[in-house]
């Protein structure tokens, strides 16, 4: 678009974001390096700077204006097997001015959001000029997996201490966080109330990964022997049990709210111990919680 475009529009009264929005529309029109005259601009498509299940950051860099004003530039990407362009998806950087974006934008970082999980994409940078479009290196990535939540039935649950009265361990995994479990606490010789820690034990039929749970408390009162503090715990045998980690005390939100818990890692184990090492006030020998669910996170270290 020359000069004297951009003046005939200003003495017609038109915006900056006219201007702008003329310009990104020339650019569309123009198509995947559609060259008008003069030199294209030149790009480079930077590093994949971070990367999850739902986002990445790609880093992008304009190393040539091509001797005009750069109109548009920032990043295109695309789920499909091909070269992306700016009639795919794409985030534009920069802030548009009368001598358009400015040499000191032309380093830049975008997040592309709303990405799906264990998905293939392919990304590049994009730059315009009066000329044209130019596009920097294709490069190629796969977004994480997110978290897999790991099925849980009564018969692979055992817990440290059961109350005789309520509370029995199926309440743990029957889905609906409004029943609970809820340790020995009664006077009763055959409820076995012991000390904390207590724990839920469970066993899979084979060896799984574990890199965090969710849990939702009892109720919105009597909350005072709500988990406050845990650890995780694994064997090789079902027997012998090592520590792996273990969280900071924190004020668990109440039901209806979920708890969440990230470890450090995911631990492979057949066997699992999730020990309650405090409630929210320090003291009491028994605990009670709604529901619990585990989770291998694809976000984390194996």
């Amino acid at each position: 678009m020359k000069k004297s475009n951009y003046r005939k529009m200003l003495q017609n009264g038109a915006t900056k974001l006219s201007v702008f929005m003329f310009a990104l529309a020339a650019l569309f029109i123009t198509g995947c390096e559609d060259e008008g005259s003069g030199e294209l601009p030149t790009t480079s498509t930077g590093e994949v700077a971070e990367l999850a299940d739902i986002y990445a950051v790609i880093n992008g860099s304009v190393t040539s204006d091509g001797g005009s004003n750069i109109l548009a530039m920032g990043i295109c990407w695309t789920t499909e097997d091909k070269e992306p362009t700016t009639t795919d998806n794409i985030v534009a950087v920069g802030t548009y001015t009368l001598n358009g974006i400015l040499a000191e934008e032309w380093d830049y970082s975008v997040t592309l959001d709303g990405l799906s999980s264990k998905t293939d994409y392919k990304v590049r940078a994009y730059a315009a000029n009066e000329a044209g479009t130019s596009y920097g290196e294709t490069i190629a990535f796969t977004t994480k997996a997110g978290k897999t939540f790991h099925t849980l039935t009564a018969d692979m649950i055992d817990t440290y201490t059961q109350e005789i009265w309520e509370g029995p361990k199926e309440n743990l995994v029957d889905g609906d966080p409004s029943t609970f479990w809820h340790s020995a606490w009664s006077d009763e010789e055959t409820a076995k109330v012991q000390p904390l820690p207590h724990h839920i034990q469970i066993t899979f039929p084979e060896a799984k990964y574990i890199g965090g749970f969710q849990f939702w408390t009892r109720s919105t009162s009597a909350r005072t022997i709500d988990p406050a503090q845990f650890d995780v715990q694994v064997s090789t045998d079902g027997v012998e049990y090592t520590t792996v980690w273990t969280s900071e005390r924190f004020d668990a939100k109440a039901r209806p709210d979920y708890n969440e818990l990230s470890l450090d890692k995911n631990y492979s184990s057949k066997y699992f111990r999730i020990r309650i090492l405090d409630t929210r006030t320090t003291g009491y020998s028994f605990t009670t919680m709604g529901e619990i669910k585990v989770f291998d996170d694809g976000l984390l270290d194996y």
